[in-house]
């Protein structure tokens, strides 16, 4: 086989993966994967410290998130997987900052949004 026929075959295999790749990204739910950043204060912890309520826009409705898992860590300092020492159970008032994924529902499960992570910034 001639080197010209080679890179003619290595060049549309490659624009037929991409094309693959473009149409999964549009049909499924793959490439929709942001981390939403939410910052505002603390309403309440729950007594196992997993769960939040949060206030993110002043005078807004408090949200729910559950903590657990999340990776977190005081402003400035080094990330932990364990529970944060800022937000003790059954305490309001903290500045905290959000990452959430927003997962959508598929085949029968619901989605919901997922903490991944939590900056306690005071």
């Amino acid at each position: 086989m001639k080197m010209n026929t080679k890179f003619g075959l290595i060049v549309l295999f490659a624009f037929g993966i991409a094309v693959g790749v473009a149409i999964t990204c549009v049909f499924g739910p793959f490439c929709d994967v942001r981390v939403h950043v939410l910052e505002g204060y603390i309403n309440a912890v729950n007594q196992d410290g997993t769960a939040i309520g949060i206030t993110i826009e002043p005078g807004g409705q408090p949200e729910a998130y559950i903590i657990a898992g999340a990776t977190w860590r005081e402003h400035g300092g080094s990330w932990s997987d364990k529970f944060p020492t800022c937000l003790e159970p059954l305490t309001s008032g903290q500045k905290v900052r959000l990452g959430v994924v927003y997962t959508a529902p598929t085949k029968g499960g619901p989605g919901r949004p997922v903490v991944v992570w939590l900056e306690c910034l005071d």
